[in-house]
C-alpha cells in the first residue's frame, strides 16, 4: 500500500465490497483491513497529502449518497 494510505471505517460489513469495488473503479488502491475496514490511497498524484485526503473523501460523499443509512468514513 502507498505512502498515502488512510483507513475508512464502514458501518456495514455488507458493503463493503461495494465500496472496495467503487473506490477501485476511481483508481484508488484499496485493501480489505478487517470485517469493516479498508485501506485505500486515491491515484498517485504530486500534491500535498490534505489534497489526497480531500478527494477520497469526496469519492466516500458520493459513495455514501448512493447508500443511504450506511456510513464510510475516513478513520
Amino acid at each position: 500500500m502507498e505512502g498515502n494510505a488512510m483507513w475508512i471505517h464502514v458501518s456495514d460489513a455488507d458493503a463493503v465490497d461495494d465500496l472496495r469495488e467503487y473506490l477501485r473503479r476511481c483508481d484508488c488502491t484499496v485493501e480489505l483491513r478487517g470485517a469493516t475496514e479498508l485501506e485505500a490511497s486515491p491515484p498517485g498524484r504530486d500534491v500535498e497529502p490534505v489534497y489526497l485526503r480531500m478527494e477520497l473523501d469526496a469519492y466516500l460523499r458520493v459513495w455514501r449518497a448512493m447508500h443511504p443509512g450506511v456510513t464510510a468514513d475516513i478513520a
